[in-house]
């Protein structure tokens, strides 16, 4: 038969792990959304790229 500490310290203990799974999941969260901001940024930056290099191009032959 479990005591009355040992039925806290699981609750606690429980209540913990949650926690720190909502705190892993945060952080899961921010990594993705940073992540793909950085993706967006460096398609941005590569089209702009694309862009420079056509109008340079379209300079050399006209």
């Amino acid at each position: 038969m479990k005591t009355l500490n040992s039925i806290a310290i699981e609750y606690l203990l429980r209540n913990d792990s949650q926690k720190n799974n909502n705190r892993s999941e945060e952080i899961t969260r921010e990594v993705v959304r940073i992540k793909t901001e950085q993706d967006r940024k460096s398609q941005k930056s590569l089209l702009f790229q694309m862009y420079a290099l056509e109008e340079e191009a379209e300079e050399y032959f006209i």
